[in-house]
């Protein structure tokens, strides 16, 4: 497939306010893109900083959506804010997530809940929203960062976990549905990556997982995605031994035996 240019494209990224969305504008701003990044207010001023760096460096046009995406309106008012701003999204990056660390039952099922509005409601929605759009022009991409949880039951932050598979999920089964049509659906699913999402509360400092696969860069996982999302890669897991680990033991191991090993290597170290 011929690559994919940004030059000019209209890109909305949700979570841009740092981690891997903040390095992913970085790349889309590079190759001249039109961006319109989003944050939760209460990064307002740590995106408007960003976004000043992103102008300086590279000439970038870039506008600031500070809107809770775990409030129920949230998603359908940043995805209207963006369009009168930018006449049509020719690209969508849903990368804004939440991580809660521990076990089910000991973890408040209230932050369990705002945690799914985020990583698995927003993106639905917003996803919604855009395809109706890009279907209606026949052109656009939807890239949803998931993670490798999505290929298998991740104990100690189960929800999350379940949460990517279901846009993991979402993701393969729209792509399908709409092949041929001009718009192309890709996930990127990167391991364990030095986000703020592994500082939050009850997060341990190392997990035995740490010793297998090492901790990403945030800057190194945008880059590659930023590459297979412009190659069209569908599905994109960043490492050869990630890509195996969880795209093929999964297969073969019996279920039991593969969530014993997810509980043991996702504890503390």
């Amino acid at each position: 497939m011929k690559q994919y240019d940004v030059r000019g494209k209209r890109v909305l990224i949700t979570g841009a306010s740092s981690g891997i969305g903040q390095q992913l504008s970085h790349c889309f701003a590079r190759e001249g893109a039109v961006l319109f990044l989003g944050c939760h207010p209460g990064e307002k001023r740590v995106l408007a900083d960003w976004a000043g760096e992103l102008r300086a460096c590279y000439g970038s046009t870039v506008s600031i959506f500070p809107v809770d995406l775990s409030t129920k309106s949230g998603p359908d008012r940043l995805y209207r804010q963006v369009v009168k701003r930018a006449k049509r999204l020719d690209v969508l990056v849903n990368n804004a997530g939440l991580m809660a660390y521990g076990n089910f039952h000991e973890i408040p099922m209230e932050r369990q809940e705002v945690m799914l509005m985020v990583n698995l409601r927003a993106y639905s929605r917003l996803m919604h929203r855009a395809l109706a759009d890009m279907m209606s022009r026949g052109e656009g991409r939807i890239l949803n960062v998931s993670s490798v949880s999505a290929f298998q039951p991740t104990a100690h932050h189960a929800v999350y976990g379940a949460a990517k598979a279901f846009i993991q999920s979402l993701s393969e089964a729209v792509d399908t549905e709409i092949a041929g049509s001009g718009v192309v659906v890709c996930t990127l699913n990167p391991s364990y990556t030095d986000t703020p999402l592994l500082r939050g509360e009850g997060f341990p400092r190392r997990i035995r997982w740490y010793r297998i696969s090492g901790l990403n860069s945030p800057e190194r996982i945008a880059e590659k995605g930023f590459r297979a999302f412009r190659r069209g890669r569908r599905i994109y897991i960043p490492g050869l031994r990630n890509a195996l680990i969880h795209s093929f033991l999964p297969r073969i191991l019996p279920r039991r035996l593969s969530n014993a090993i997810a509980y043991f290597v996702l504890k503390g170290a």
